[in-house]
């Protein structure tokens, strides 16, 4: 199971490296882009030196037991010190962040001399790619070399956990603030992996073992890693899903809403601002869907006014009744008695019928009042999937288009 964490972990940093690349390339003089860029190569460098596989041929290929354990630490205290300088120049003005980068860069290479050099005081000759801290840890000189890698991992994690977690606070982006956050709870998962390996350090001194948690400090460390560069990357990424997903939307009540614009549009052609061909080209609409929605909310709701004068009261009043006895309610009850008042003056309208103005105040509004289009529109998919559903012989009269109409994708319509 360490073995596939580690690999997933590599796997997920390595696709954060390839996914900020191109933003590099384009601006290579971005401080805090080359740093990220940084972050996510060691990342993924670290996990993999530590895969057995790969742990045993880097020991081989340099000539020094577990040298890879060295490698691999260096790599995560490198890339501490590489979060601290992203969030440096993102939070300071260039001149000001300059400076605090330097003394970052000066305690980042001071750790990492002072690992090589406990290492090289331990000289660890057993091969230990599965095991290698449980298995030195009451070495005098591995618990010094211990202390310092944990110590600094767990001061620059909780150091991100505090800095992404207020400055998201202030942010002004909404994917930015959501990365920032996302990255914060990541680092937060990882000081699991630091507390359990300082508990390794404390079970000597106090006559306790955790290494039953290895496998929890693991999950940890790698999970918590590939999260923080979800959220590292979420600012770049997030708003495109957004997008996609607002787009997949309206696609769906675009085609929701046909059946019950084409029954209208049948019977007040002049709604149309730019009406569709056919069925099967209101299908293949794919481009400006959001501008096509809205046209078509405009354009059913210019049907429905116009219907008005059709729609008798007391044909209302019965399919209300007979749909609260249906056991309907909320707005199931008032789409399905919508869809029924448009079938039914549709009807009337095809027949030349008009109730009096008097009657028509007793027919009601169409629907609730909403005060956003997205919750209208979400009230008109729910009454244009109620029509659809319609009995062939209650729609009757709401014509030709409105029975050849397909019921749009099918299912029930979402709320929002």
């Amino acid at each position: 199971m360490i073995t596939s964490l580690h690999a997933f972990g590599a796997v997920a940093a390595w696709a954060g490296l390839f996914y900020k690349w191109r933003s590099l390339r384009q601006n290579p003089a971005d401080p805090a882009l080359l740093a990220l860029c940084a972050v996510f190569a060691l990342s993924g460098l670290s996990f993999f030196i530590s895969l057995p596989m790969v742990w045993v041929r880097v020991d081989g290929l340099l000539g020094v037991p577990n040298i890879a354990a060295l490698l691999a630490q260096s790599c995560v205290m490198a890339l501490l010190v590489g979060q601290q300088v992203v969030l440096t120049y993102w939070a300071r003005p260039p001149e000001r962040a300059r400076v605090l980068v330097r003394l970052q860069l000066c305690f980042g290479v001071a750790a990492i001399a002072s690992l090589v050099t406990l290492f090289w005081l331990l000289t660890p000759t057993a091969q230990r790619p599965r095991d290698f801290t449980l298995y030195y840890v009451h070495d005098p000189y591995y618990i010094a070399y211990l202390s310092l890698y944990i110590g600094t991992y767990l001061i620059g994690e909780i150091t991100i956990v505090r800095v992404c977690w207020s400055y998201s606070a202030v942010a002004g982006r909404t994917w930015l603030r959501r990365g920032l956050r996302v990255t914060a709870v990541g680092a937060f998962i990882t000081l699991g992996y630091g507390a359990i390996r300082a508990g390794n350090i404390l079970g000597i001194a106090f006559g306790f073992d955790l290494r039953r948690l290895e496998t929890v400090a693991w999950l940890c460390g790698d999970l918590g890693s590939a999260l923080t560069v979800v959220g590292w990357t979420l600012p770049g990424w997030g708003p495109r899903v957004a997008a996609a997903d607002r787009w997949v939307t309206a696609y769906r009540r675009h085609r929701r809403l046909y059946p019950l614009w084409a029954a209208l549009h049948e019977a007040v052609p002049t709604i149309a601002l730019a009406p569709t061909r056919s069925e099967l080209a209101d299908r293949l609409a794919v481009r400006q869907l959001e501008f096509r929605l809205y046209r078509r909310v405009i354009e059913i709701r210019d049907g429905q006014l116009a219907l008005r004068a059709h729609a008798d009261p007391e044909a209302m009043a019965e399919v209300t009744r007979a749909s609260r006895e249906a056991g309907l309610s909320g707005d199931e009850l008032r789409a399905r008695v919508e869809a029924l008042r448009i079938a039914s003056a549709l009807r009337a309208r095809a027949r030349g019928r008009t109730v009096a103005d008097a009657d028509r105040a007793r027919v009601g509004a169409e629907g609730p009042a909403f005060t956003d289009l997205g919750a209208e529109t979400a009230w008109l998919v729910r009454v244009a999937v109620a029509f659809a559903a319609l009995p062939a012989d209650v729609a009757d009269g709401a014509g030709s288009a409105a029975r050849a109409a397909a019921p749009g994708d099918g299912g029930v319509p979402e709320a929002g």
